[in-house]
């Protein structure tokens, strides 16, 4: 069973109003950042948005670069202004079958 956790609005708000972040707020608490993140917005906070945001990178396009220009995952990633890794997984995600290294 879940325990529960008694966070004063007053407190924790201020806090994170000064610039905590929820990571540290959770270690404060004992708790985990998104039941911080869930507790300020109860409380009426605005939270702040997370660091990485998420990257739109259209498939088709990333099936064209990859697969038709046959561009290198880090030339797409610099493109995108991403990692090779983010790329790879948007590769994955849209079932993009990988070229072999011969290619």
């Amino acid at each position: 069973m879940p325990r529960q956790i008694t966070i004063p609005c007053t407190d924790l708000v201020q806090r994170y109003d000064h610039g905590e972040s929820t990571v540290v707020l959770a270690r404060a608490y004992h708790c985990s950042p998104t039941t911080i993140a869930k507790r300020l917005r109860a409380c009426g906070a605005v939270v702040r948005r997370s660091r990485f945001q998420p990257l739109a990178v259209p498939e088709d396009e990333l099936r064209r670069l990859y697969v038709a220009e046959r561009w290198s995952l880090a030339e797409i990633a610099a493109h995108f202004g991403a990692s090779v890794s983010t790329i790879g997984n948007k590769r994955r995600q849209y079932s993009i079958p990988a070229r072999s290294r011969s290619q």
